[in-house]
């Protein structure tokens, strides 16, 4: 072979290394996007006097009957195509109430909004320290939104943030 072609061969190795080590090191964010709780927001009722915050939780501070909850919205924007990972921090109320998480993105469009996809349903136990519920992967388009509703337990039951990634 002669030297040429040998440099020439060098050359093509590294740029196909190169490239190669930029997809799959560089294409894609491994940051994840952390929405804190205390952005959502009570349903039906926005100023839902139940729900108090401390930092980044809300806490559902009314009393009511075993196994009650109230709903909490906790908005986001998407901006990548879809998430493979969708993890809720949340906890139960510490006696006999759990609170449970899903994923919901829409597209708005001419003819209106409509769901996209939507994660599993997952609930903490009645613990009040804080558990991870992975709600598993969600498809929105970039630009698009995505909201979580946690359905919080009554008498202290906590959502504290929703990672995405």
């Amino acid at each position: 072979m002669s030297p040429e072609l040998e440099e020439d061969l060098m050359r093509f190795t590294k740029l196909v290394l190169a490239v190669t080590c930029a997809l799959a090191f560089g294409s894609a964010s491994s940051e994840a996007d952390t929405v804190s709780a205390m952005s959502g927001h009570g349903w039906p009722n926005h100023f839902d006097s139940c729900f108090g915050s401390s930092w980044a939780l809300m806490q559902n501070n009314c009393s009511g009957s075993v196994g009650s909850q109230r709903l909490l919205i906790i908005p986001a924007q998407a901006a990548y195509w879809g998430y493979n990972s969708v993890i809720a921090k949340a906890a139960g109320n510490g006696s006999n109430g759990m609170t449970n998480c899903q994923g919901i993105s829409a597209w708005t469009g001419s003819d209106g909004q409509s769901g996209i996809s939507f994660t599993s349903i997952v609930s903490t136990n009645m613990a009040t320290a804080p558990q991870w519920l992975n709600l598993g992967a969600i498809t929105v388009w970039p630009g698009g939104t995505m909201h979580f509703e946690c359905f919080v337990a009554q008498g202290g039951g906590r959502v504290f943030s929703v990672d995405f990634q």
